[in-house]
């Protein structure tokens, strides 16, 4: 099935158990309430808004008759909106007044409900008609707190009856004929086609008004004569479905998306328990020690073991949408329908790949799973979002859903950020074994390669062993003395692209080094020991091979090298024998 249909599938499903907008409403943010009496008097502008955890005054979620779209143009909503509209004020330098469509917006407004309600007889309806040819914008100052109400979206009631939106006499005027019957793309059905498709809103970086999944807006899209929503006929049940099962999945606190780089990813399953699953696997759990039991969970299904305490159906239906802001329009990254036991063997076969020790996603002794947002942070510029590469997170979302290969991208830009960092920040923790990890992801399944899970000490890959030699430089470096700007921040990129043109260099910096520690004495001289040894040992095995160039592959091998070698240095500090050297070596190195 389609992305639409999956949707509108959504929405029968959940509609009146999650209070989801009947067909023709939408769900929008409500601030007042004008009170009316029988003559169209307002007698009250109430207040709707109640302030959230943060004790800001928030307006109040109303189902409304759904917003009409707008761009340049005046066109009011029905039976509610903002204040310019209802009652012909906004905000302006002066505080509430009128500014340059203000006139014109609130006359669209009572030329609309004047159409609407001619002829009509419910008390609330009348009352309403008369509001529209009695009121004037200039009453609106006379009302409490007119500054803290100006430019809300407003909505009637008569006295203290039910909002006039909901009466069952507003709902017949609501229900009016469409401009003509087409067979539908998504129900199969004959109904009336919708000529806008609903405003999708909360992707991240679209605009706050929303923007449309589905839209034909040029004459390049048109074919036949048909224009706008008939190029695809879509019913306006449908659309309506569609639009308000996704609006719902990405509104703020749903639990039902998450951000992935610089795309919105919105996610639901034919059991609600299993999306928790995936939030937790892939954006983290509320609570972080949960984490290592849900991953235990999740590797059981992924093998096809039972736990007692999991009742999931591994071929329960998982669907996963990935957008992306494109102007007025919505990008599709990604779209994966699959089940919950696919999904547990996508995301484990993601896990091994990352696996490397030491595990830079170990938390209080336990593994927790590495989540896909947080390596893109690894790869930006600051660490800021907006630095990450334009699509990198929908291809790795792509890759981990599918199991297919990582994006090339991932690679060159975690060699390209080691080039330039230099040390990595510390208050961003374990950042060299993250990308270690992504960078190993990368080389097991893009390349085949075998990568050690850790310190390899009889490995004869050149790379390998250079960045293991490179680790040991570094580290009898900082041992004697730290520098403002050390080996890794000068060498690491030259070291690992053209090894035979900068490994001699270091090699003397490497001896002054090894020399001053040995002076020095103490756990100085034990670190210096230690470096010699693993120094003597790497050069032994490279049996003299230095490449001249190193191509970009290998140039992830030689940071795993660098880190497997650095991490074994600092694993435990050295046993008192052997921090000091021998005085029969000293006498040795003296002769």
């Amino acid at each position: 099935m389609t992305i639409l249909q999956e949707l509108a599938a959504l929405y029968e499903a959940r509609a009146e158990q999650k209070g989801w907008p009947r067909p023709g409403f939408s769900t929008e943010k409500i601030g007042a309430v004008v009170v009316l009496d029988g003559d169209g008097a307002v007698t009250e502008i109430r207040s709707l808004m109640a302030p959230d955890a943060k004790d800001k005054m928030q307006a109040r979620p109303l189902s409304v008759p759904a917003a009409v779209k707008r761009t340049a143009g005046v066109k009011p909503n029905t039976f509610w909106d903002k204040t310019a509209y209802v009652l012909g004020v906004t905000k302006t330098p002066d505080g509430p007044g009128q500014g340059k469509r203000t006139a014109a917006e609130h006359e669209a407004f009572k030329a609309a409900h004047l159409e609407l309600l001619d002829g009509a007889d419910d008390p609330a309806l009348v009352a309403l008609r008369r509001f529209c040819e009695t009121w004037a914008p200039e009453r609106f100052a006379v009302y409490p707190d007119p500054a803290g109400l100006v430019d809300q979206n407003v909505v009637f009631r008569l006295g203290d009856g039910g909002f006039v939106h909901d009466l069952p006499a507003a709902q017949v005027l609501l229900t009016g004929a469409g401009e003509g019957d087409a067979i539908c793309l998504v129900s199969g059905r004959a109904g009336p086609v919708a000529r806008l498709h609903p405003s999708i809103k909360g992707v991240m970086g679209a605009q706050t008004a929303g923007a449309s999944l589905v839209s034909f807006n040029d004459a390049a899209y048109e074919s036949h004569g048909k224009k706008q929503g008939d190029n695809a006929p879509v019913s306006e049940a449908a659309a309506f479905a569609y639009g308000t099962a996704l609006n719902a999945l990405l509104a703020k606190g749903s639990g039902n998306h998450l951000r992935i780089g610089g795309d919105t990813v919105a996610f639901w399953a034919e059991e609600p328990e299993a999306e928790n699953w995936f939030d937790a696997m892939l954006a983290g759990a509320g609570d972080p020690a949960a984490e290592p039991e849900l991953a235990d969970r999740l590797r059981a299904m992924a093998e096809g073991r039972r736990r007692a305490d999991v009742a999931l159906n591994p071929e329960a239906r998982l669907f996963v949408l990935g957008l992306a802001p494109n102007a007025a329009r919505l990008a599709v990254r990604y779209w994966h329908p699959g089940t919950l036991g696919g999904f547990a063997r996508a995301v484990t076969r993601f896990w091994d790949d990352m696996a490397i020790t030491p595990s830079p996603f170990a938390k209080d002794g336990a593994l927790v799973p590495p989540k896909p947002w947080a390596l893109l942070y690894d790869v930006a510029a600051q660490r800021d979002a907006g630095n990450i590469p334009a699509a990198l997170g929908g291809e790795l979302m792509r890759a981990i859903l599918t199991g297919g290969r990582y994006p090339a991208t991932w690679l060159a830009a975690l060699l390209g950020r080691l080039r330039v960092e230099g040390e990595p920040d510390a208050k961003a923790g374990k950042v060299d074994g993250r990308r270690a990890a992504a960078i190993a992801a990368i080389l097991r399944r893009n390349h085949g390669q075998e990568v050690p899970m850790a310190l390899d000490e009889g490995a004869r890959d050149a790379a390998y062993l250079l960045g293991r030699l490179f680790g040991a430089y570094v580290y009898a470096e900082k041992s004697y003395q730290e520098r403002g700007a050390g080996l890794r921040q000068k060498y690491m990129g030259a070291a690992s692209a053209t090894p035979a043109r900068v490994f001699p260099v270091l090699m003397r910096g490497y001896e002054h080094n090894l020399s001053s520690l040995r002076k020095a004495g103490g756990m100085k001289a034990g670190a210096g020991a230690r470096a010699d040894r693993a120094v003597a040992a790497i050069i032994d095995a490279l049996e003299g091979e230095m490449p001249a160039t190193l191509p970009l592959e290998a140039q992830g091998r030689f940071f795993i090298g660098f880190y497997h070698q650095i991490s074994a240095f600092y694993a435990k500090p050295e046993e008192a024998a052997d921090a000091l050297i021998d005085d029969t070596d000293a006498e040795g190195d003296a002769a």
